[in-house]
């Protein structure tokens, strides 16, 4: 029978330990007895990790998991999470009869209805990502859409996408399964335990205090849903998440509703609907959520709040209007419950940058049943391992700015997480909420001149510009926008002419100090022992020696260097940079904020230079990779020459005080040579004709340096080694595990959104990491990953929205494949 909301599960069903006393040592303990710690301890314990001590502060499942709705999905929107999807899926079609835990689990299928042509695009893009990893879909026409759900009606359906081996069970009993088949497998379960304070010796966890003693460890992993970002603070660890109020109801009896109904996702009108017993349970992901800080949620567990049917209303009337029987039915129940929102509306895992040892689960925004298999098995490899090894960038517990964790700004943007779940996800999606509180020195600069702007960890951006003096605004399509042609205008100006782009998000670094160099050779696979004012491109590893980030170090001074890296690892950056500091004669310096980075990129790039500073400005003066201290507008900043656009580029680093002095300089002084803003768009544009990599699509911690093309950073023989060094020399450069290589479509008019499927001679071979319209190339122009094994005389194919389209696949970058252009 199914047992939605139910109030009496606890660890009383399989163990009568769990009010023992707490053991003092564990080699684990994981914090919060929910379906996510309790899938990571059942993992850890496959691994071979017996001594794990799972402690709840109130009795398993009590905190969010009882009153999920229980949906499980298969896939996901990329190809990373997917696989974490569907091996969850699997997991639980199995996990009744491994535990003998009746967990209802109905895998009825799914389907999710399209009422606009945005949202049919975004439903074939899920497919293909689907089709790509073999999970069985089928797109519907209405008639069979009518034929698998009778009792809806299909009036304003313009399409609908069925995941055929999607399911529902209960997860306040799926999650008691769990921890019964960990309890079995060595975990020592003890619930009444609420952990109080977190303890650390020298910037390493040791232990936990709770209200029933103190148990020291080895590990420790945070998977205590909305009470973790109060835990990590402790520590001084910030964990950005904040609760909202989450609704579901469930109608009296109604006819039609059978087990066998497809769980119904109706996106457009944010509400979704699942068979319980006999009734359907409508669950709502409204635009307007209802923040609740923690102060305002009970902590005795099973927290609900009041019923409230007049913010529910806007959905109820969309759900009967679509199954006009609700309205005839009525409703019993009314669940109102705290879930636990992020930013980014992406899950929070990994290990902390700031504490080694202490580990992060939380933060599922209303989908931790479906990744709670797939995060337990993930995380227990990372635990065990040191590492990720799968895409976690996305995920990543440190991608975060550190002010993303304030509860001010946490409860101005959970008012549209919640509803993001359920909202369009259009390529370059911006938020609305908790905009403007990050900026760089030339944000009201670039403003005037038609600036839009975007965010990336709650940093403002301009992505592309519309006409000076305008306030341009993003229109969303998986084609073509308003906006395409503002930003082939930007990138032909690069390439032709010159232009400003204002590049001050870059993380920014100075390690100084008589250990410097030890510091940054032991981070960096490049040899940084480098002549003063030179620069070098490096990748930094992990011990497993797959790709934690890239960047430049350049050298500014005998015992002095400038480590810049994309803007969204600065946190993960700095403490990189400081743990490799400890116990060394060296200082890091964050400069992310102090220095502002204008970009002056272009083939007329050095004229505008000559206009602005003097001194030499020949080829011969200052090489490429090659850095110096310039006089510039009314002040003086650091030039370095280095391009992420393939053209004659210029980085000019000046202080936060003079950094609209040195703009205004470049703009006026350019005007007479047609100088031109350009975005982030371009940008990306730009770099990926060139082949340039993105640290989080086509580099991370599942891409080792020979797979990604990335090889010629190794510096293997340089004094010291560097962090990853022996995990690397294990490999085989000749014989990588995967080839990254470049691929354009044939026809211009296809668009790349993410994880397009690259097939040879009609079989999958690969997939497309990130991508761009090519506006030199005149065609969409990407980077793939592919089995070496790939005949490349084959004939190429990628999958664009449900269709095939013929491709030209290359291992040279497509543009300017030498590099003649940016090193002239």
């Amino acid at each position: 029978m199914e047992r939605m909301v139910d109030r009496t599960v606890s660890a009383a069903a399989f163990n009568d330990e769990a009010d023992a006393a707490l053991p003092t040592h564990a080699d684990v303990v994981v914090v919060g007895g929910g379906i996510i710690g309790s899938s990571i301890a059942y993992h850890l314990n496959q691994l071979g990790r017996k001594d794990v001590l799972l402690l709840e502060a109130n009795v398993l499942a009590s905190g969010t998991t009882w009153h999920a709705a229980g949906l499980v999905n298969t896939a996901r929107g990329t190809v990373a999470l997917s696989e974490l999807s569907k091996y969850g899926a699997e997991f639980y079609a199995e996990l009744e009869e491994r535990s003998g835990i009746d967990v209802s689990f109905q895998r009825s299928g799914s389907i999710s209805i399209a009422r606009t042509p945005g949202r049919v695009d975004e439903l074939r893009y899920t497919q293909d990502v689907a089709d790509h990893l073999g999970i069985p879909t089928e797109y519907l026409s209405l008639e069979r859409l009518q034929e698998l759900w009778p009792i809806a009606s299909t009036d304003g359906v313009l399409g609908a996408l069925r995941m055929n081996d999607d399911a529902y069970l209960n997860p306040g009993w799926a999650s008691i399964a769990i921890a019964k088949l960990a309890h079995e497998a060595g975990t020592r379960i003890r619930e009444h335990a609420p952990v109080t304070e977190l303890l650390e010796t020298d910037g390493r966890i040791t232990g936990v205090v709770t209200e029933r003693g103190t148990v020291h460890a080895n590990t420790v992993v945070l998977a205590s849903g909305l009470w973790t970002r109060d835990l990590a603070a402790q520590l001084g660890v910030p964990i950005p998440l904040y609760a909202a109020e989450h609704v579901h109801v469930r109608s009296n009896e109604l006819d039609g509703a059978v087990p066998e109904l497809p769980v119904l996702r109706d996106l457009d009108n944010s509400y979704y609907l699942r068979h319980e017993h006999g009734r359907l349970l409508v669950g709502a992901f409204e635009p307007a959520g209802i923040p609740r800080g923690t102060e305002e949620i009970p902590r005795e567990g099973f927290a609900e709040f009041p019923e409230d049917w007049a913010h529910f209303s806007s959905i109820r009337t969309k759900a009967e209007a679509a199954v006009p029987g609700l309205a005839e039915a009525g409703y019993d129940r009314f669940l109102n419950a705290p879930e636990s929102f992020t930013p980014d509306t992406n899950f929070i895992l990994g290990e902390t940058a700031e504490i080694d040892g202490l580990f992060v689960a939380a933060g599922f925004n209303s989908q931790g049943i479906i990744f709670a298999p797939g995060v337990g098995k993930k995380l227990a490899d990372w635990i065990v391992s040191g590492t990720s090894d799968f895409a976690s960038t996305a995920v990543d517990v440190r991608r975060f700015s550190p002010h993303q964790s304030n509860r001010r700004y946490l409860h101005a943007r959970t008012v549209e997480s919640l509803g993001r779940l359920y909202a369009m996800h259009w390529p370059f999606l911006q938020v609305d909420t908790a905009r403007n509180v990050r900026r760089t020195p030339l944000h009201h600069r670039v403003a005037e001149l038609g600036a839009c702007f975007g965010e990336i960890n709650g940093l403002e951006r301009a992505f592309w510009y519309g006409e000076p003096g305008s306030t341009p605004s993003y229109d969303y399509s998986y084609g073509r926008t308003s906006w395409f042609e503002r930003v082939a205008e930007e990138h032909r100006a690069t390439r032709e002419n010159v232009t400003l782009f204002d590049l001050s998000p870059f993380a920014k670094f100075e390690v100084t100090g008589p250990d410097a160099l030890a510091v940054c050779q032991r981070v960096a696979t490049a040899d940084v022992d480098l002549p003063v004012d030179k620069a070098i491109y490096t990748l930094f590893l992990n011990a497993n020696g797959t790709i934690e980030n890239d960047g430049t170090i350049t050298r500014l001074g005998e015992d002095r260097f400038l480590v810049v890296t994309p803007s969204f690892t600065q946190h993960q950056t700095e403490w990189m940079l400081r743990k490799a500091a400890k116990g060394r004669s060296a200082a890091v310096v964050n400069a992310s904020a102090g220095l502002a980075t204008i970009a002056v990129s272009g083939p007329r790039s050095r004229e505008l230079m000559r206009l602005v500073s003097p001194g030499d400005w020949s080829n011969e003066a200052l090489p490429y990779t090659h850095g110096r201290r310039i006089e510039i507008g009314d002040g003086f900043a650091y030039c370095l020459r280095v391009s992420f656009v393939g053209e004659l580029s210029y980085e000019i680093y000046a202080s936060a005080d003079l950094a609209e002095n040195v703009f205004d300089a470049l703009w006026d002084a350019g005007q007479p040579l047609g100088v031109k803003m350009a975005g982030y768009h371009a940008l990306d544009s730009l770099r990926s004709e060139k082949g340039f990599r993105h640290h989080g699509h086509d580099i991370g911690p599942d891409i080792d340096p020979y797979s990604a093309g990335l090889g010629f950073t190794l510096a293997m023989e340089k004094p010291g080694g560097f962090i990853g060094q022996d995990a690397v020399s294990k490999l085989d450069r000749k014989s990588p595990r995967l080839r990254t290589v470049y691929v354009t479509l044939d026809d211009p008019e296809p668009l790349f959104v993410h994880d397009e499927t690259l097939y040879c001679d009609g079989e999958q071979v690969g997939r497309l990491t990130s991508g761009a319209y090519g506006h030199s190339l005149g065609r969409a122009v990407g980077i793939a990953l592919v089995d070496p094994a790939t005949n490349f005389e084959g004939k190429f194919e990628v999958r664009c929205k449900g269709e095939r389209h013929p491709a030209t696949v290359s291992r040279r970058p497509f543009y300017d494949p030498k590099g003649e252009r940016l090193k002239s």
